[in-house]
């Protein structure tokens, strides 16, 4: 598919087949392809849990009330880790094989600690950027293997963190049902987007 149909074709389904499973070796394929999406130093800080169990989603189910939640083959949950900067994270170590020095590592850090990220409204925002950035990327690596894809925002986020054994540091930015749309259904005519000259200004 080139890329202009996976643009087009990439449509938020609400209705998901659940009858028809993705396959776990794709599904590894589509997330390998989207961890490419950029990040803030590279740094990465997202985590994916992978909801496919019919136990799982019934937990999920309990914190969101969407029925695509049960009808997808899957629902990830994109956590972003707020202190992702830290010095455990295992970029830090990569960079540092790849030339940079353990001393420049801590003025990035230190740098993020009080430049960047120092309160925790900031520190929030800078996850929560990069892992939409990866969700967008999972969505259109998705659709180029012909997998539906639906985000989701409206959630409990509480009650995800305890159902789901998700550290208080950690945000759910979103969740992600992925699987295959039910084709008995009709989606709606997709509503038109703002162009160009209604959202760019050029100085």
């Amino acid at each position: 598919m080139n890329f202009k149909d996976v643009i087009s074709k990439r449509r938020s389904v609400n209705f998901f087949d659940p009858n028809r499973e993705l396959d776990l070796k794709l599904f590894e394929d589509i997330i390998n392809e989207a961890v490419l999406a950029p990040s803030a130093f590279n740094l990465q800080p997202w985590e994916i849990i992978a909801v496919r169990s019919t136990e799982a989603k019934e937990k999920l189910f309990t914190a969101c009330n969407q029925p695509k939640i049960k009808e997808a083959s899957m629902t990830l949950i994109l956590v972003g880790d707020t202190f992702g900067y830290g010095r455990d994270n295992p970029m830090w170590n990569i960079k540092i094989d790849l030339g940079l020095k353990e001393e420049k590592v801590g003025q990035l850090i230190n740098m993020c600690e009080t430049v960047l990220y120092p309160t925790e409204v900031k520190r929030n925002a800078m996850a929560v950027r990069d892992v939409s950035l990866l969700a967008m990327s999972i969505m259109l690596c998705a659709k180029d293997h012909g997998v539906d894809t639906h985000p989701m925002i409206g959630f409990n986020e509480d009650k995800v963190k305890e159902l789901f054994n998700i550290d208080e540091d950690k945000t759910v930015v979103m969740l992600l049902s992925i699987g295959y749309f039910d084709e008995t259904k009709t989606l709606n005519p997709r509503e038109r987007r703002l162009n160009f000259n209604e959202i760019c200004t050029v100085i």
